[in-house]
């Protein structure tokens, strides 16, 4: 995912089908046009220079009902493909359209 910084403006720009779902829900989460828009807050301290743990900024959405907190985004396969779990290795087939199945609490990936 590519990150442009414009003023006051940031852009998000997905550079595979799986970050493109995942853009897609964020979008519908933060501003949906039903209730209030939400917010994101950093967390933490980002330090990327840091070898100790991975390149990651963590933000919280703040604004989230208890509905929106339990739900779990669906993501579904671009096209006929291998999904992986990153945490135990398990591999899956997906064809196009399927939803892309949770494993060990995560999003499975889209083996390249």
């Amino acid at each position: 995912m590519k990150i442009r910084l414009d003023k006051a403006i940031v852009e998000f720009i997905p550079e595979n089908d799986i970050e493109t779902a995942e853009l897609k829900a964020l979008w519908v989460r933060m501003g949906n046009c039903i209730g209030e828009t939400k917010r994101l807050e950093p967390m933490g301290v980002y330090t990327p220079e840091d070898t100790t743990v991975k390149n990651v900024a963590r933000f919280h959405m703040e604004g989230l009902s208890e509905q929106e907190l339990k739900a779990v985004p669906a993501f579904f396969a671009p096209y006929d493909t291998d999904v992986y779990c990153v945490t135990c290795n398990k591999t899956v087939f997906v064809k196009k359209g399927d939803q892309i199945p949770i494993c060990c609490g995560k999003l499975m990936e889209i083996i390249d």
